[in-house]
């Protein structure tokens, strides 16, 4: 049966020394497709510089390629490994300026860089450039390792932020099977990150270990969770917590499975990072835990949610 959905168009931004890393990324849409679109209402449609053919010649190719695909397109997916690509008439490279697009014109953007082996003997002149812009984007927030099995979760944040920015005003958040549709009027819901946030809680998409790590924040007014060797000593205070409501060690045995579900759902934003440009620390955003914290005060539903989650871990 077909069903109603916003179709986005993904571009995949990249030079050419990752080919099999933008085939990657295309397959990785299509799964998204599968296992979200009925539910977000959403369809991607993968979008690639190799399947625009110039209408002009003579003209700018990379002026041509803005008109006639980069502009069109709702979110961008960038990867690099040891090249920037060619250069362009205002750009060091075609692909750098596909990415200042998007981020001047404030789209969802992804910017991949590639950690693998060279290959011994060979030279590559670009590689420092490509550090160089990889830290770069590593201050703006917009940077992750390439993980070929983590594009979908991504994918699925980038999704719910657009949603969020473009919503109509009434969201449906639905879940498959048997849970009925959310449905949320702005009349009751003042901002759209609220709406946001009580939809996604009272729809049932979060787990178990996504809602005790949110009661944990509320608890005790912990905003920013460590990661990596972090992680140890948010793990510690969540014992406490646990030990104080009587609760089984759930949340600490699952605390990084819970950590990066938030984080790819949009709740959490990365907040410091390692050398190597790996998140160390996360946060939830002052203005979201404002929300939740008001919607945990006045919401019978919300309170009754982490009052079963609550038991349904209790020691006793």
């Amino acid at each position: 049966m077909g069903f109603k959905a916003d179709v986005l168009r993904v571009f995949i931004a990249s030079p050419s020394d990752v080919s099999k890393e933008r085939d990657e990324i295309e397959q990785a849409i299509f799964k998204w497709n599968t296992r979200y679109a009925v539910d977000m209402q959403v369809v991607l449609l993968p979008e690639r510089w190799e399947n625009v053919a110039p209408t002009h010649s003579g003209s700018d190719p990379q002026q041509i390629l803005n008109e006639q695909l980069v502009n069109g397109c709702d979110i961008l997916i960038g990867v690099f490994w040891t090249k920037l690509g060619s250069a362009t008439a205002n750009y060091p490279s075609g692909t750098l300026e596909e990415i200042e697009i998007f981020i001047q014109q404030e789209k969802e953007v992804m910017i991949y860089f590639v950690d693998k082996d060279l290959k011994w003997g060979e030279d590559y002149p670009e590689l420092k450039k490509v550090l160089d812009y990889k830290r770069e984007y590593q201050g703006k927030g917009l940077y992750n390792q390439y993980d070929q099995t983590k594009i979908v979760d991504h994918l699925y944040r980038k999704v719910a932020e657009y949603k969020r920015k473009n919503s109509d005003d009434v969201t449906y958040i639905t879940q498959k099977n048997t849970t009925p549709s959310v449905q949320l009027s702005t009349e009751a819901i003042k901002s759209e990150e609220h709406l946001s946030i009580e939809s996604m809680i009272l729809s049932g998409i979060l787990t178990d270990y996504e809602l005790l790590l949110l009661k944990f924040i509320l608890d005790t007014e912990e905003r920013h969770l460590g990661a990596v060797w972090k992680a140890e000593q948010t793990i510690v205070k969540i014992n406490i917590w646990e030990k104080s409501h009587i609760l089984k060690e759930s949340l600490s045995s699952n605390y990084e499975k819970a950590l990066i579900n938030l984080f790819d759902r949009g709740l959490l934003e990365e907040d410091e990072y390692t050398r190597e440009g790996h998140p160390k620390t996360y946060v939830i955003p002052l203005s979201k835990f404002d929300q939740i914290r008001k919607l945990g005060k006045r919401s019978n539903e919300m309170k009754r949610i982490f009052y079963e989650v609550e038991t349904k871990h209790a020691l006793f």
